[in-house]
């Protein structure tokens, strides 16, 4: 009796660390870790484009006199519509190119120059009638979302005029103004291939001498004209 007590003792007692071990080694048992996802591919802002843009301008015009220290802000504004190519690469999250845009622009302004009681008897204007820009640009981009800042050569054609209303004589200048541009905005890929666009443009055309015309009886004197311009403006753009 007492041998099978110990014989059913021991039996038992083997079972349990038989158990217990593959309890521990199950324990000890664990899955490979699952390798880290790999991260998705950055979206390409690379290649050509093309758009078409629409926005405000608003310049400061200064019209002055130097034979007689007078002057006047003659300050054109009004809208823009134009069309944008370019070409950019990339690197990892850094976009750089170069484009070109073009713009007709429809910005004016009229300023009465006479005496009371009959200021408009005399006026300036001034107007801005089409600009187009080559740019540098660069920018970051944060996959679908790019900001960027560009800057470059700046073109406008520009009007100017003067009237004496007393006496019906106008004269105009006609020029083409080239100075320098900078500017800065971001870009949203809505789409696959198409990105829509909100950007900041300050063009600035320096100083320029209206040679003295004669019409008529009446002489319009020499002067300095001074242009820059501000323009905001959002576009729809393709990539090919």
């Amino acid at each position: 009796m007492i041998t099978r007590f110990r014989l059913t003792f021991a039996a038992l007692f083997i079972g349990s660390a038989i158990l217990g071990a593959g309890a521990a080694a199950a324990a000890d048992l664990r899955l490979p870790a699952a390798p880290p996802a790999a991260s998705a591919a950055l979206l390409s802002w690379a290649g050509p484009y093309f758009g078409v843009q629409a926005g405000y301008l608003s310049g400061r015009s200064e019209i002055s006199l130097p034979a007689t220290g007078e002057f006047h802000f003659v300050d054109p504004k009004g809208a823009i519509v134009g069309a944008t190519a370019g070409f950019s690469a990339q690197w990892g999250r850094i976009v750089a190119g170069l484009e070109g845009d073009v713009n007709f622009v429809d910005a004016r302004t009229t300023i009465d120059t006479g005496f009371a009681p009959t200021p408009a008897v005399t006026q300036l204007q001034s107007a801005v009638n089409w600009n187009s820009r080559l740019r540098g640009r660069i920018g970051y981009a944060f996959d679908r979302t790019l900001l960027f800042a560009a800057g470059g050569l700046a073109v406008a054609g520009v009007e100017s005029k003067a009237f004496d209303n007393g006496i019906g004589a106008v004269a105009s200048w006609s020029d083409t103004r080239i100075g320098w541009s900078i500017g800065a905005g971001g870009e949203f890929r809505f789409a696959p291939q198409a990105s829509v666009r909100l950007e900041y443009l300050y063009d600035n055309y320096g100083s320029k001498t209206l040679a003295a015309q004669t019409v008529g009886a009446t002489t319009f004197g020499a002067r300095e004209s001074r242009l820059d311009t501000h323009t905001v403006r959002a576009g729809v753009y393709w990539r090919f």
